[in-house]
């Protein structure tokens, strides 16, 4: 009777422990799903750093970058969308817009088709605006943010059912544009 309950004493102990083991989580915060952690890896590509180190830009995965002189321009995988981001040593918005689209080759057909907030409230210093040519083929998008001495203008440009597909990009890279840049990373 006597080594029966110390048999028993000893298998609560092991049920006991093993419990405390499996579900107790002692503060300790659990692990992401693997699912989650695919999606987030998927998103992050390099950064570009503009070589005066005005701004940083993300670029997301599959996107191709070129750096120029006055502007670097990327390329989703497709080549359906590219993008052009500056900085213009201009304080005036349509002025930085109209050079940015100057830069970037973009016609007069071109007309404004909305304009919108950028970050959820008005900031007279950041705006975002769409430009469609006359056929409503392509279009244009515009994000500029304007500082005490430039404004950085990031221009994405394709077909419209390109832009639109591609606009979670387009934003996460605007999202992740650093003024000045970061320099953690180079491309």
């Amino acid at each position: 009777m006597r080594n029966a309950l110390i048999l028993t004493g000893v298998w609560l102990g092991i049920l006991v422990t093993a419990y405390a083991i499996v579900f107790w989580d002692q503060g300790i915060d659990r692990p992401l799903p693997i699912s989650i952690l695919e999606q987030q890896t998927e998103a992050v590509g390099e950064t570009y750093i503009h070589p005066d180190g005005l701004f940083s830009l993300a670029i997301p995965t599959g996107w191709q970058a070129q750096d120029a002189v006055e502007y670097v321009q990327l390329t989703d995988s497709d080549a359906s969308v590219t993008v052009w981001a500056m900085a213009l040593e201009t304080g005036d918005m349509d002025a930085a817009v109209g050079e940015a689209f100057e830069l970037a080759g973009v016609g007069s057909d071109f007309e404004m088709t909305a304009v919108a907030e950028v970050s959820g409230t008005w900031d007279p210093e950041e705006m975002y605006s769409m430009y469609r040519n006359e056929d409503d083929a392509e279009a244009v998008g515009v994000y500029a943010r304007r500082t005490e001495f430039l404004t950085v203008v990031l221009l994405a440009r394709g077909a419209v059912q390109a832009v639109e597909a591609l606009a979670g990009d387009i934003e996460w890279m605007w999202a992740e544009l650093a003024i000045p840049a970061d320099d953690l990373f180079v491309l």
